[in-house]
């Protein structure tokens, strides 16, 4: 069984410093829009988003949009998926749990504690998920914030925690806030129980163009990828 994703924290869906002076959020929505039907993914995990949904035809919302420490999360899922088979479990402040029965299989879109100092709450929000989750296949997806101390920790507990193939936050490259330190990172990452393996990984990091300036929508690059797992 094959499950395809895209992950992509949208930072309150602001506009860049580098974007042009006419640049509005309903063309940040448009772009997201695009995006997603150039390649239509079987789920779509968003965090930071401003109290809204960006509409894309070929999704539905899953019935929950729950705060987190920056905005709100929203899943949604591909039209293609039956309705009847999905359910979901919120965790205020930093996770929605969607659950695909006839799968057996949990997705937690995550947006986990930020700061260096926060590497136990980090810890324990992701321990809260797994605790949660209805099913034992559980994928974790989303800005998790970690610090790579924190992965090695999450790949002992047993987890696989893959590689990504270039960074998912590099402000040397995207200058959303100009002033900003600048450092490169993988927020958003995957995380998945031992039976799922994430594959075709791939980090958007190419700029939008627009009256002769280059920029991105967001702080954050989107992280697309499958799962792979056997059916029930």
């Amino acid at each position: 069984m094959r499950i395809s994703f895209l992950s992509w924290n949208l930072a309150l869906l602001e506009r860049s410093a580098n974007a042009p002076l006419l640049w509005e959020q309903c063309d940040a929505e448009e772009v997201f829009r695009q995006h997603v039907l150039n390649d239509p993914p079987d789920i779509i995990l968003l965090q930071e988003l401003p109290g809204l949904v960006p509409f894309v035809e070929t999704h539905k919302m899953v019935k929950a949009n729950p705060k987190s420490h920056s905005g709100n999360l929203a899943t949604l899922v591909a039209h293609t998926i039956e309705e009847d088979s999905i359910s979901f479990i919120s965790i205020p402040g930093f996770a929605l749990l969607t659950t695909f029965e006839s799968f057996g299989l949990t997705i937690a879109n995550v947006h986990l504690a930020p700061g260096k100092g926060q590497s136990q709450s980090r810890m324990d929000q992701l321990a809260a998920v797994i605790a949660q989750s209805p099913c034992e296949r559980v994928a974790i997806i989303g800005d998790t914030n970690s610090r790579s101390d924190e992965v090695a920790r999450v790949r002992e507990a047993g987890l696989h925690a893959p590689e990504l193939p270039e960074p998912t936050w590099d402000s040397f490259k995207n200058r959303f806030h100009l002033g900003a330190p600048r450092f490169r990172a993988n927020f958003t990452r995957c995380f998945t129980h031992p039976k799922i393996h994430a594959e075709d990984l791939e980090v958007i990091s190419t700029p939008v163009e627009r009256d002769d300036k280059k920029f991105y929508i967001s702080d954050h690059f989107a992280l697309k990828g499958s799962l792979t797992f056997s059916p029930n």
